[in-house]
């Protein structure tokens, strides 16, 4: 029994002896083993995106005497964060040599980061969900302040530590209710005793789904929890931001659904109402704050925002399977594209010179040709332009919406996508039309654009392709 919960949390495992050999590498062989660290995180990662592989053939098991649940959607949420990471630590690779930062605490942090994640998808107890989330934001925060003397990062941190602060405790408060009217930590035995709770509860169960459901909706940046986000996309470094706006938002995709879909199914008749107006307010307020945007960090801040609208969406669909597959395949969608976007800022943010404002992007097709198409691809699939993924994203969330009878909540995303593409199709605008300011020709590492070009391609084909991806979720379908 004890073989199969380990078996269980192998990937977590694995991260976590790998988050203690880079430390230990770092430290005693940094100096003269050049990039250590970025190699044995990479390994460790890859590793660990082999397990989950071989875990996607296994069968549902609950660990841990239920503190854990591993099923189709734990491995294929764990594996997209594993995958997404390895994207972003390859964008990063250069970036962290230019601007000095310290290599070992990067890695070492961002490793735990992604353990927190995992622990936070694979989650089947309120123990164990507060415990994931903790893991994810803690190292976040000190990884928002690892640029030494960079004002802006030490405020960004601050920023989101004390807001996060607040989120966190928001949680437990949350939990303590339910625990004291179920008596249980177990998210299924709470969704068995919240199936017919009773008068005197019900009032209290509704004020812990609001709170828990202010906490998942804080990290995933949706209105009016949001106020992070653009401010601290700013303030951190370039490849900070990219590991932020990808990897935390897969996992609190989870954390919301594990609440939701497992631990309250009895009470969809409140958290679909909730989530519908924090869908509308915040794909509204998203693509009008991103429409004034002029730095583009901020403006991909307040596209997460609407993004995330359309995610939440998604959840309010019926019935709950056709729900959670489709939110699946558009945080899936997502975080490549968010990847990939950052991955663009890093690459041109090169001798020290970080690249955030749209004039930086003036001209940069004559200055490099083929980064100027990656991004045009991205940002023509945010944008929701077909045959691109964002298009197939966007276009199964409305196509659920109608076939649920929510047509005027799909005719309100189909011209909010037409308004949002006003602010993509600008940076395209400047990249092709407006003359460079600096003439230089921009020079990339070879690997590093041969990982944005394959990110990208991704984007490409599962628009095309979306049956590779359908396929893969389809199982999922069969657990709710």
């Amino acid at each position: 029994m004890m073989l199969a919960n380990i078996i269980t949390v192998l990937p977590e495992i694995t991260l976590s002896i790998g988050a203690l050999v880079v430390m230990l590498s770092d430290l005693f062989w940094g100096k003269r083993v050049k990039n250590i660290a970025y190699i044995l995180t990479q390994l460790f990662l890859i590793i660990a995106s082999w397990i989950l592989l071989k875990s996607l053939l296994s069968h549902v098991h609950v660990g841990f005497e239920g503190q854990t649940l591993s099923n189709e959607l734990t491995f294929v949420l764990q594996e997209v964060i594993v995958l997404v990471a390895f994207f972003v630590f390859i964008y990063c690779k250069e970036y962290i040599e230019d601007r000095q930062l310290p290599q070992g605490e990067f890695y070492v942090l961002a490793l735990l980061s992604i353990l927190g994640a995992l622990v936070l998808t694979s989650a089947h107890s309120l123990l164990t969900i507060y415990i994931g989330l903790e893991l994810l934001s803690l190292p976040l925060y000190a990884l928002l302040a690892i640029r030494r003397g960079f004002a802006k990062g030490a405020e960004a941190a601050i920023k989101y530590f004390v807001l996060g602060a607040i989120a966190s405790g928001l949680l437990l408060y949350g939990m303590s209710f339910i625990y004291g009217i179920t008596g249980s930590l177990d998210l299924t035995e709470i969704g068995k005793y919240l199936t017919n709770p009773t008068a005197a509860h019900m009032d209290i169960v509704l004020i812990a789904m609001v709170l828990m459901i202010t906490t998942a909706t804080f990290k995933l940046g949706a209105v009016p929890f949001h106020m992070w986000v653009p401010d601290v996309y700013e303030g951190s470094p370039n490849a900070v931001t990219a590991f932020l706006a990808s990897v935390p938002k897969v996992a609190a995709f989870a954390m919301l659904v594990n609440i939701l879909m497992i631990a309250m199914p009895a009470q969809s008749f409140a958290w679909t109402k909730v989530l519908m107006v924090l869908a509308v307010i915040s794909i509204f307020f998203g693509n009008l704050m991103a429409l004034a945007q002029k730095n583009l960090k901020r403006l991909l801040g307040y596209s997460t925002i609407s993004h995330v609208g359309f995610v939440l969406l998604a959840l309010i669909l019926n019935p709950t399977a056709f729900a959670v597959s489709t939110a699946l395949f558009y945080v899936i969608i997502y975080v490549l594209m968010s990847a990939a976007a950052f991955g663009v800022l890093i690459v041109l943010s090169v001798k020290g010179n970080d690249v955030e404002n749209l004039g930086d992007f003036a001209g940069l097709n004559r200055r490099n040709p083929w980064i100027a198409f990656l991004m045009l691809i991205v940002m023509f699939s945010m944008a929701g332009i077909p045959p691109l993924s964002g298009f197939t994203a966007k276009l199964f969330v409305i196509m659920g919406l109608v076939d649920t009878g929510h047509l005027g909540l799909a005719i309100y995303a189909l011209i909010m996508s037409v308004i949002a593409a006003y602010y993509y199709l600008r940076v395209i605008k400047v990249m092709y039309f407006e003359l460079p300011k600096n003439q230089t020709p921009v020079y990339a590492n070879k690997v590093t654009l041969f990982g944005l070009s394959i990110n990208t391609g991704l984007i490409l084909l599962l628009g095309v392709f979306p049956a590779l991806l359908v396929t893969l979720i389809t199982p999922i379908y069969m657990l709710f």
